[in-house]
C-alpha cells in the first residue's frame, strides 16, 4: 500500500458489547464506505484491526463512544491501542443514535432486520458515524 493512503484513510469504529463495526474513508479521507461487522465472540478486535491495517492503512480513527458507561473503559482501551500501535489520532464520536438510524436505513432498503442480518446494524452505524465526522452527515 502507498503512502497517501496510510497518510488519509479514516477507519470508523462502532463497538458493541457483542459485534463492533467498521467502516473506512477512500484514501483521499472523503468518501466513507461500510466495512464489516466482527463478532467478538469469534475474533479478537486487535488482531482483527491488524488485519484491516495491513490491507488499508488508516492515519484516523473515529471511534463511537457509547453511551453504555459499562463499554467506556473497553472504548478507552481501544483509544489507547490505536494510539500506541498505529500511531493513528483517535477522536471520539457521539454514537448514541447510530444504531436507530441503521435501522430505519435497512427498513427504508427493504430489508427486514433478523438474527441474520442484524450484523449490518453496526457496520452502517460506523459509516453513520464516519460520514458525520467527514461533514456530510447522516445519510437519507
Amino acid at each position: 500500500m502507498g503512502k497517501v493512503e496510510a497518510e488519509f484513510r479514516v477507519l470508523a469504529i462502532d463497538y458493541g458489547k457483542r459485534r463492533v463495526g467498521f467502516a473506512i474513508s477512500d484514501p483521499s479521507g472523503k468518501v466513507a464506505f461500510p466495512l464489516e461487522t466482527l463478532d467478538l465472540k469469534k475474533e479478537d478486535i486487535f488482531s482483527h484491526i491488524g488485519k484491516i491495517y495491513s490491507e488499508k492503512p488508516f492515519r484516523k480513527v473515529v471511534l463511537g463512544k457509547p453511551p453504555r458507561k459499562e463499554l467506556l473503559f473497553d472504548v478507552y482501551f481501544l483509544a489507547c491501542f490505536l494510539k500506541v500501535r498505529y500511531k493513528s489520532e483517535v477522536i471520539f464520536w457521539d454514537e448514541e443514535y447510530t444504531s436507530k438510524e441503521a435501522e430505519e436505513m435497512l427498513k427504508g432498503m427493504g430489508i427486514k432486520i433478523s438474527k441474520k442480518n442484524k450484523h449490518l446494524i453496526d457496520s452502517l452505524s460506523a459509516y453513520i458515524i464516519l460520514r458525520e465526522y467527514l461533514g456530510y452527515g447522516p445519510p437519507l
